[in-house]
C-alpha cells in the first residue's frame, strides 16, 4: 500500500503536469489576471489548449463584429507569433475592455461578483455588435461574473484554434469549417495570485521537488560513500582526522552555510542542489565510515587480503557490496530529507526562483493569504507531508523485512 502510493505520487511528478494541462486546458505559465485567487471549480476560458464546442452559431456572432465581409470567412493572420488576424485581434481588445469591468467586480465580491448593467455596455461601447448577445446574458440590472465568463466565449478564440480549423489552408475558416467556441474549464484546484492554474502547478512543483530531493540525495550519497569507505579503509590516524572534518562540518549552521554560499554565487537551481548536498552527504559518510570499519575484520575480508587484494578492489568488491542494504536505506532516507530542505529553502527565497515552482514556493506563495485562500496552501503542504511520510514509513518496513 505504501509503496503503491509512492508510486502513484512519482507517476504525478512524472507524467502529471502535462495530463493536467490536457485535462483542464490551462498551462503553467498561462495567466488570467482578471480572476486572482479563484477557488476551487471556478470556470474559465484556456488560452493553452481549447475545446471547442461545436456551434457554429458563434461563427455569427463573432463575425457580425468584424468588417464588412466577415461573414464570409474569417482571415487569419500572417502566421508570425502574435498575429492572429484582425478580427481575433478586435475580439481581444473587446475581451480585456470586459475583462476590467470583471476585474473590479471580482476585487470586490470575487467568483459572486456582478458588473453594473451600465459598466458592461460602456466597455462594450466599440463593439456594439457583440455587447448584443453579452447584455442578453444579464439580468435586468447587473451580470453575475459566471455568467459574462459563459457569455463572451465567443470572443476567446486563439490564433492556433482557429489556424486548426483551416481544413483547406487557404488562410480562412468558413462557417463549415468553424468548429465553435472554446468552452469555459474549471480550475480544479483554484489559481494563484496571477490566476494561474493551482493544479498545474502544484503537479510541475511535486516534479522539481521530487527531482531536486532524488538527485541532491544520490549525490550527496555518493560522495558520503567515497569519503567513508576512504576513511573506514584508511584507519589509524587518517581516519581520524577525516571524521573530525565531519565532526566540524556538523557543527556549523545549516542556513548559514546556504545563505553563504547562495550570497557569493547567486540562487540557482545548481547552487540549491549544492547546498543540500554539502549538508547530507555527512551522515552517509559517518554511517559509511561505521560499516567500513566494523567489516574489515570480517573473516572473508581477512582471506581475501591475504591473497593479496588491493585495498580498492578489496571495498569494492567485498565491503561495500555486503553493506548495501544500510547504505540504500539511507540514501532513500536522504530523498525526504532532501525535499524537506529543498521546500524550506524556496519558502525563504533561497531555492527555486521564479517563474519555476516547488512545493516549497507554492506554499511561500499562498502563506500570505492563507486565511483567505487556505487550499493555496494545504494542497502543496499535504503532497509534501504525504510524500515525506511514505517514503519514511517505506524505508521502515524495508528495514523490518531485512531484519
Amino acid at each position: 500500500m505504501v509503496l503503491a502510493g509512492i508510486g502513484v505520487l512519482v507517476a504525478a511528478a512524472v507524467a502529471g503536469p502535462e495530463t493536467a494541462r490536457w485535462v483542464v486546458g490551462f498551462s503553467s505559465d498561462e495567466i488570467h489576471t482578471a480572476f486572482p485567487y479563484a477557488p476551487p471549480g471556478f470556470c474559465d476560458v484556456p488560452d493553452h489548449r481549447q475545446v471547442l464546442d461545436g456551434d457554429r452559431g458563434a461563427f455569427d456572432l463573432l463575425t457580425a463584429g468584424g468588417p464588412p465581409g466577415s461573414s464570409e470567412g474569417i482571415p487569419l493572420g500572417s502566421g508570425r507569433p502574435g498575429d492572429a488576424g484582425p478580427l481575433l485581434a478586435r475580439a481581444a481588445a473587446a475581451f480585456r475592455a470586459l475583462s476590467m469591468v470583471m476585474a473590479r467586480a471580482w476585487q470586490s465580491g470575487g467568483p459572486e461578483g456582478v458588473v453594473p448593467l451600465s459598466e458592461v455596455r460602456d466597455a462594450l461601447a466599440g463593439w456594439p455588435a457583440w455587447a448584443g448577445p453579452i447584455l442578453d446574458a444579464c439580468g435586468p440590472d447587473a451580470c453575475p461574473i459566471p455568467a459574462l465568463v459563459e457569455a463572451s466565449r465567443f470572443l476567446r478564440l486563439t490564433g492556433e484554434s482557429l489556424a486548426a480549423m483551416d481544413s483547406d489552408a487557404d488562410r480562412t475558416v468558413t462557417r463549415d469549417e468553424f468548429l465553435g467556441a472554446p468552452t469555459a474549464r474549471p480550475h480544479l484546484l483554484g489559481s494563484d495570485a496571477l490566476g494561474r492554474d493551482a493544479l498545474v502547478r502544484l503537479l510541475e512543483g511535486l516534479r522539481l521537488s521530487v527531482l531536486v530531493g532524488a538527485t541532491a540525495a544520490v549525490t550527496a550519497a555518493g560522495v558520503g560513500v567515497v569519503y567513508g569507505a576512504t576513511a573506514g579503509m584508511a584507519g589509524g590516524p587518517v581516519a581520524t582526522v577525516l571524521m573530525r572534518v565531519v565532526d566540524v562540518l556538523y557543527g556549523l549552521p545549516f542556513l548559514f552555510v546556504v545563505i553563504l554560499l547562495i550570497s557569493l554565487v547567486g540562487p540557482s537551481l545548481l547552487n540549491l542542489l549544492l547546498a543540500i548536498v554539502c549538508v547530507q552527504w555527512l551522515g552517509m559518510a559517518r554511517t559509511v565510515h561505521h560499516l567500513v570499519a566494523s567489516l574489515r575484520q570480517a573473516p572473508y575480508v581477512v582471506a581475501a587480503r591475504s591473497m593479496g587484494c588491493g585495498l580498492v578492489r578489496l571495498c569494492a568488491t567485498h565491503i561495500l557490496p555486503n553493506a548495501r542494504r544500510p547504505i540504500l536505506t539511507w540514501t532513500a532516507l536522504l530523498v525526504p530529507a532532501s525535499i524537506k530542505e529543498e521546500a524550506f529553502l524556496s519558502f525563504l527565497g533561497l531555492g527555486v526562483q521564479a517563474p519555476h515552482a516547488s512545493l516549497g514556493t507554492l506554499i511561500a506563495e499562498g502563506s500570505p493569504r492563507i486565511a483567505e485562500v487556505p487550499w493555496l496552501v494545504a494542497w502543496p503542504a499535504a503532497v509534501l507531508f504525504l510524500l515525506v511520510l511514505l517514503v519514511h514509513v517505506a524505508c521502515d518496513e524495508t528495514g523490518q523485512t531485512d531484519g
